[in-house]
C-alpha cells in the first residue's frame, strides 16, 4: 500500500507540473529527457546477501548474476530562470540465477541550473523510494536524494551529462545465518542503501 501511495504521489506531482506549465504562458519552459547508465555503489552487497542466503539454505552450488550498472531515465521540465522539476525511474537493479531480485528506484526532485548556457553545472534534491521485490525483500523506506552534475551541449539536439549522487533510501532484507545441519538456519533483518552513491553518464534529448 505504501508503495502505491508513493508512486501515485509522484505521478500526481508531475501531472500538476504539466498542467501548470501548459496553462501559464508567463514562463518559458524547456522539457528535457536524460537517459543513460549509472554505476551503483552498494549493489554488490545485495548480490552477496543473496549468495549468503542460498548457502545458508543448504545449496552446495549457487549461481547469481548481478551487474552494478543500470539504466536510468530522469525527465524534467526547466523554467527560463533555471529552476526545474523532474522525476526519475532507475537505475534498474536485477539479481538473477538461483534467486531473484528486481528494484526500480523512483524519484521526485527539484533542481537548479544556470540557464542559457551550453555547459551548465546543476544541483538537484528530492525524495527517493525503492520499488523492490524478490525472494528476501521485506520492505522499503523512502529517503533523501541529493545530486550534482554538469550538462554539456545544452543548446544542441542531443547533449550529454555527468552526475554524482547520494541516496539515503533503504531496502530491508531477510538475512539468513546457518546454525547447524539439524537446526537449519536463522534469519535477521539487514538494511542496505542500494544506490547510496552513484555515478551517471547520460545523453539528454
Amino acid at each position: 500500500m505504501k508503495e502505491k501511495v508513493i508512486i501515485f504521489s509522484m505521478i500526481a506531482a508531475m501531472i500538476m507540473v504539466i498542467t501548470v506549465t501548459g496553462s501559464n504562458s508567463a514562463f518559458a519552459v524547456d522539457w528535457r529527457f536524460p537517459v543513460g547508465l549509472t554505476y551503483i555503489s552498494n549493489f554488490q552487497d545485495i548480490a552477496d546477501l543473496h549468495e549468503n542466503n542460498l548457502e545458508a539454505e543448504g545449496n552446495v552450488t549457487t549461481s547469481t548474476d548481478a551487474v552494478p550498472v543500470g539504466l536510468a531515465f530522469n525527465p524534467y521540465v526547466e523554467f527560463d530562470f533555471g529552476l526545474g522539476i523532474g522525476i526519475g525511474v532507475g537505475p534498474l537493479m536485477m539479481v538473477l540465477g538461483d534467486t531473484e531480485f528486481i528494484n526500480v528506484p523512483l524519484k521526485f526532485d527539484v533542481r537548479y541550473a544556470i540557464p542559457q548556457l551550453s555547459v551548465s553545472p546543476y544541483v538537484r534534491a528530492g525524495v527517493s523510494y525503492n520499488a523492490a521485490s524478490g525472494d528476501y525483500v521485506e520492505s522499503s523506506t523512502p529517503g533523501l536524494f541529493l545530486a550534482g552534475g554538469v550538462e554539456f551541449l545544452r543548446n544542441k539536439v542531443v547533449g550529454f551529462g555527468l552526475e554524482l549522487s547520494y541516496d539515503s533510501s533503504e531496502i530491508e532484507f531477510e538475512k539468513y545465518t546457518a546454525s547447524s545441519y539439524y537446526y537449519g538456519y536463522t534469519s535477521e533483518p539487514e538494511k542496505i542503501k542500494p544506490g547510496e552513491f552513484t555515478i551517471s553518464l547520460y545523453a539528454v534529448f
